[in-house]
């Protein structure tokens, strides 16, 4: 099953990433020290699709670095001018625009068939780079384009905030994490149930310390969803918390609030908790209790005055006060009879199925602004809504 990867691109606009070609020849990458291993070369060959195709030039093949480092699983980033770095879970290279020698994280020489080019503001590396760097194989033909042995699919999850990069092993759980340039330290196993189509979204609170979101859609069809929230200071989880739901009516949930004042929102099914970036939880709410709702939930908002919560099932929204005191339902107050008889009569697993329809937009003189959306009566329009505490 396919996996959603979340590919992001720091550095400067100076060295674009991408190619184009020209050959009929057979042209198959050499097998170097650092080359796949025998599995790999059993395995069937798969054709990456690049919108810029390779190209060789006196027995070289050239391929756009961009493309095809998205589709290998390789993150890049760009510190200098001419510099970049690609850079894998167990790897990492350094390579110079117009250097035939490339170095990895450990130091190590890479000598290049040729030297790394632009051209078109298009960066191109000969191919033979990705095979000696992390020993993934690749062959190229004009008839068959250029192929790999390497399953894309099947292996990690990542993200990136500036030059810190993360990675989340699909089989195993592994978290590890590193800077552009460095071989990455094993963070630690999250225990995710069911692993299949993951994403991250990586956030930087200050500068030992980080948050990664990871979420994992599962099961057939895929409606279940995991939600994970790490905490991780000097690269060691402080603390990781959980969320879960069956989505059977497709809602595009939110992500929850990621923090309030320096504080971090842990969302651990229906308990929320506010936690210093040093692992110290500092305010903790029971949104079960004050909502009386038996479901997990989404931290949508946190302001000095309020928070807004939802709980997954019936995906409506309450404002909480903010030392913990009650919580109130929203659209009672603020809907039409005939919006109120829609949301309370819709079964929640029933596709098309929207909640409330509500969505919060800003607070302002003591009142939240918010959109009121449902498009089985072909309603649409923005509503205010006072505190009631």
């Amino acid at each position: 099953m396919k996996s959603v990867q979340i590919i992001k691109l720091a550095g400067t606009a100076s060295i674009a990433l991408s190619l184009m070609l020209t050959s009929s020849s057979l042209v198959t990458i050499p097998a170097h020290a650092a080359a796949a291993s025998t599995s790999q070369s059993k395995a069937a060959w798969s054709t990456l699709d690049v919108k810029h195709k390779p190209y060789t030039n006196k027995g070289v093949v050239f391929i756009p670095l961009k493309e095809v480092s998205e589709q290998l699983q390789l993150q890049l980033t760009i510190p200098g001018k001419n510099e970049l770095y690609i850079n894998s879970p167990t790897q990492s290279v350094r390579v110079i625009i117009g250097n035939s020698r490339a170095v990895n994280a450990k130091g190590t020489a890479l000598k290049l068939e040729a030297a790394p080019v632009v051209k078109k503001g298009v960066t191109y590396v000969p191919a033979s780079l990705i095979t000696k760097g992390f020993g993934i194989q690749l062959k190229y033909d004009s008839k068959s384009g250029l192929r790999t042995t390497f399953d894309s699919w099947s292996q990690y999850a990542y993200a990136s905030k500036a030059n810190m990069l993360f990675w989340v092993n699909r089989e195993t759980g592994m978290l590890s994490m590193g800077k552009a340039g460095t071989t990455p330290t094993k963070v630690g196993i999250l225990p995710i149930e069911d692993i299949d189509q993951v994403g991250l979204n990586a956030h930087r609170i200050n500068s030992n310390t980080y948050v990664v979101d990871l979420s994992n859609y599962y099961g057939e069809p895929h409606i279940h969803e995991g939600r994970y929230r790490v905490l991780i200071q000097d690269m060691k989880i402080l603390k990781l918390s959980k969320t879960n739901h069956t989505n059977f009516a497709g809602i595009n949930y939110r992500p929850d609030q990621l923090s309030y004042k320096g504080k971090v929102a842990m969302m651990n099914g229906s308990t929320l908790e506010l936690v210093h970036p040093m692992g110290k939880t500092v305010k903790t709410y029971d949104l079960a209790a004050l909502t009386g709702v038996d479901d997990h939930f989404i931290v949508e908002a946190i302001e000095q005055d309020f928070l807004l919560v939802r709980p997954y099932t019936k995906a409506t929204l309450y404002i909480v006060e903010p030392t913990g005191k009650s919580a109130e339902l929203i659209y009672p107050d603020l809907l039409d009879e005939e919006s109120i008889k829609a949301i309370e009569e819709m079964p929640p697993n029933e596709v098309g199925f929207i909640g409330d329809g509500l969505a919060y937009d800003g607070y302002a003189g003591g009142k939240l602004k918010l959109q009121y959306e449902n498009p089985f009566l072909d309603i649409k329009k923005k509503l205010t809504y006072a505190l009631p505490f």
